[in-house]
């Protein structure tokens, strides 16, 4: 369930068998279409697989409104 200032993101690693992920492949998506692109571009390069993972993050700002 989402609450007040959580935003649902799609995070998007590549990484290898054996090895596990590659934490500078990962990105955050709002748009599960653009996650589901860039999971397919990591697999077709040099990666074994790559995980799409829904998440819930609170979006915070330093500037108060």
């Amino acid at each position: 369930m989402i609450k007040g200032n959580e935003m649902q993101v799609y995070a998007v690693m590549g990484g290898y068998d054996y090895e596990g992920e590659c934490g500078y492949t990962l990105q955050l998506f709002d748009c599960k279409s653009a996650a589901d692109a860039y999971a397919k571009e990591l697999e077709e390069g040099c990666y074994d697989y790559a995980e799409v993972k829904t998440l819930n993050v609170q979006m915070q700002s330093a500037i108060a409104a």
